[in-house]
């Protein structure tokens, strides 16, 4: 019998080890799959391309952190890695948001990698790939050496876009369906909140939260906020916006020329973020495409119907009319009578508020997502 070779696992993470966002859920994972490496008797190191502040589950766990670029772009970058592979007997790499088929691979297979992990949370519909095309990916995907060996889908739709898009074998792509803590009782009450942002008790607020990005189409949400004003001018609805990002000043531009400073309100990065939820009725997520949206999944825990664009990944925890609305990709008027439906209905908002939070805290939790990713390890990386 061969004996197979104990090593450790590299972790790399793709942005310095101070930014916020989805990030946590990636910590959550790293953690969990540094104490797996720990029962086998292993370590994990975590790999950052600059280093300021660690996240507090990355310090209180056995991780140890390197600042390191992987696999590295320069002759020193590329030094450095060989020596740290060398040094800590590093068997193992897991990505996130790598693609599945890289010539850096080889070379890292090279240095003595035997297992690469891709972690894919990559947002955006693609079609599936057939024909000539789509038997040349094939073939390329299932090329020794210059693939990863599993990837981690998160929802069944993202497999099933890996499978006939990015033409991988589809006993190499694994669920682990992205989840949730349960949503915490704000530290502040929602009349609070409220009057911190100048925003009377009667008024219905739809809320956004995350990265002002282009892709995240804050800029439809503005002009379906300017839609209302133009069409139902006495419906007392304000639209917050929070989130900084590169398109923060062109949001600002928008909102003072179509003359919605009383209407839209950019908050701008929020540490409160998840507390601003309990003062909103209704919430809105216009991005161009997702892996699996977690803000929506928190909107829904937190009880607020959810307006989402006829876009696959994007609509998929929303069962429209019966937990948020569904409406065409680019149709502001729609997205705009849906809100004004719901917040004139308050019987109809209240059902899909309800149903809502049951289909969010009993299919897409935080628990349920651990287990299937502890499952994935162990499938992976067998005791």
């Amino acid at each position: 019998m061969t004996k197979v070779k104990k090593g450790n696992i590299l972790l790399v993470s793709n942005y310095s080890s101070d930014v916020g966002y989805a990030w946590w859920l990636m910590e959550h994972f790293w953690v969990l799959i540094a104490r797996h490496f720990q029962k086998k008797g292993s370590k994990a190191f975590l790999a950052y391309p600059s280093i300021s502040e660690v996240p507090k589950a990355i310090r209180e766990s056995d991780i140890k952190t390197i600042q390191m670029t992987v696999p590295g772009t320069t002759p020193s970058e590329r030094d450095q890695l060989r020596r740290f592979v060398k040094e800590n007997n590093i068997t193992a790499v897991y990505f996130t948001d790598r693609p599945w088929f890289s010539p850096t691979y080889a070379y890292l297979r090279f240095l003595g990698i035997e297992t690469i992990i891709v972690h894919d949370h990559t947002p955006g519909d693609r079609p599936p790939v057939k024909g000539m095309k789509g038997f040349i990916k094939a073939i390329r995907h299932r090329l020794p050496m210059v693939n990863a060996d599993k990837q981690f889908c998160v929802s069944e739709l993202m497999r099933y876009r890996s499978i006939t898009n990015g033409r991988i074998p589809a006993n190499k792509c694994l669920v682990v369906q992205n989840g949730i803590p349960p949503v915490e009782a704000p530290k502040r009450s929602r009349e609070e909140i409220r009057s911190d942002l100048k925003i009377g008790p009667e008024t219905v607020l739809c809320i956004t939260t995350g990265r002002a990005h282009p892709y995240k189409r804050f800029d439809f949400i503005i002009n379906v906020a300017a839609d209302i004003q133009a069409n139902h001018p006495n419906q007392d609805i304000i639209f917050l916006l929070a989130g900084d990002g590169p398109a923060i000043d062109e949001l600002k531009t928008q909102v003072q020329k179509l003359g919605l400073n009383e209407k839209v309100i950019l908050a701008g990065f929020r540490p409160d973020a998840r507390d601003l939820l309990a003062a909103a009725d209704i919430a809105m997520h216009a991005a161009l495409g997702e892996g699996f949206s977690l803000s929506i999944v928190e909107y829904m825990s937190s009880g607020l119907p959810v307006l989402v664009p006829d876009i696959p990944s994007v609509k998929q925890a929303v069962d429209h009319q019966k937990n948020g609305m569904v409406y065409g990709k680019d149709d502001t008027e729609e997205a705009a009578q849906f809100i004004v439906k719901l917040a004139r209905d308050t019987t109809f908002r209240e059902k899909l508020s309800e149903c809502a939070r049951t289909k969010a805290n009993t299919q897409y939790t935080l628990k349920a997502c651990t287990g299937a990713f502890q499952k994935a390890c162990e499938t992976v990386f067998p005791m």
